[in-house]
């Protein structure tokens, strides 16, 4: 069996080589064939090219690069559609929440219990443990803007690590339109109107991982409101849970 793990990147000199080595030796330690696919977002600060020089004696690394930086969303996106894998698990480059985790994402996955499985820093004791007191405010008030706003019924849906089986990740993926932060909630939101079944484990932050926050908390919750209506809109336009969605109703 294949699995894939998707790690999108921007400016992660400092994290790549450490995500590569984890990643890798994790892996391997689960007992199963798996690729790495980074997704370069238009970096300028060389991370491509050491994952390039990967590639060239690691045939399970592979390099997605966007010329120019379009967002999370768009760098995600473009690997998850780009895995061959049978699941698919997508996390940051920082590893925050440890490489372990996406073991036990793909643990979850294989019950056939749910079709999507997502960590949850709120699930778990001690989530927030790698934050500071006022980013673990910012971070738990954030999450529970974006519920009031859309309605969401999960616990986290901004956790930056997320497991798919193919078939899910495939359609799920194939219909988003969000580059930035709101495509996590896209993701789950589309995830639920199609009928797939979503569960969750409890993830913590890791107290040594190098988690430096890319959110701006006003400037990106105005856009993370004004996403979620475009969201909310085209769900409403989706005819059934299993239709594709009318191809005039794209913003431009």
């Amino acid at each position: 069996m294949l699995i894939s793990v998707v790690i999108p990147m921007y400016n992660e000199e400092k994290n790549v080589r450490k995500a590569i080595t984890e990643l890798t030796d994790t892996l391997r330690g689960y007992g199963e064939e798996f690729e790495l696919i980074f997704s370069d977002d238009g970096s300028t600060d060389g991370c491509a090219g050491t994952v390039s020089e990967y590639t060239q004696s690691h045939p399970e690394i592979r390099l997605l690069c966007h010329p120019v930086n379009r967002g999370k969303g768009a760098a995600v996106r473009d690997g998850m559609l780009a895995s061959h894998g049978e699941y698919t698990v997508f996390t940051d480059c920082d590893l925050a929440y440890g490489a372990e985790s996406v073991v036990d994402i793909l643990r979850a996955l294989r019950t056939g219990e749910n079709d999507i499985v997502i960590g949850s820093r709120t699930l778990h004791p001690d989530g927030y443990g790698g934050y500071t007191a006022m980013r673990r405010f910012i971070s738990k008030n954030y999450l529970n803007l974006i519920k009031a706003a859309s309605g969401f019924s999960h616990s986290d849906s901004q956790c930056g690590l997320k497991g798919f089986t193919a078939a899910a990740a495939k359609k799920i993926f194939s219909l988003c339109e969000i580059d930035g932060f709101a495509f996590d909630l896209e993701v789950l939101m589309l995830a639920e109107r199609l009928g797939y079944k979503v569960g969750e484990i409890p993830v913590s932050v890791l107290t040594h991982a190098e988690h430096t926050s890319k959110v701006r908390l006003l400037p990106d919750a105005i856009c993370m409101l004004t996403d979620i209506s475009r969201i909310k809109k085209r769900l409403r336009l989706l005819d059934s849970p299993y239709s594709e969605p009318p191809s005039d109703t794209k913003d431009t």
